[in-house]
């Protein structure tokens, strides 16, 4: 059991009906997705990124051009040790499901979509 299963969601008082449209969704962005970057159990990112990026983008390419030099501010982390350091993942509510990921696959190829969140933790 985590505290969160132990806190009851409190009322909502809504003042009014929320119709406005939303200002993240896919069909704004057309090829391109959001997409949640998280390092799970890492002190120095404890939250998610966002990322905007193409669906048709090369792992390799994601990997060096965005995965790389955002985390490179971790002093913990090596790049050179490349993506196979790490165990990735798909976080849907509270499971992970594993994502093999591969140098010549897209990022839709690997299962990611808008608003996915790409987890991953070290072996």
């Amino acid at each position: 059991m985590t505290l969160h299963d132990t806190i009851s969601a409190p009322a909502i008082h809504a003042l009014g009906d929320y119709n406005h449209p939303s200002r993240s969704a896919k069909e704004i962005y057309g090829d391109d997705m959001l997409l949640m970057v998280w390092w799970k159990g890492n002190p120095w990112f404890v939250a998610a990124a966002c990322c905007r990026v193409p669906e048709a983008m090369p792992w390799e390419t994601f990997w060096a051009e965005v995965f790389v030099p955002y985390h490179e501010e971790d002093p913990d982390f090596d790049a050179s040790k490349g993506w196979e350091q790490f165990d990735w993942f798909l976080a849907v509510n509270r499971t992970e499901a594993p994502v093999e990921v591969a140098a010549g696959k897209s990022l839709a190829d690997l299962g990611l979509t808008h608003k996915a969140v790409l987890g991953f933790k070290n072996k």
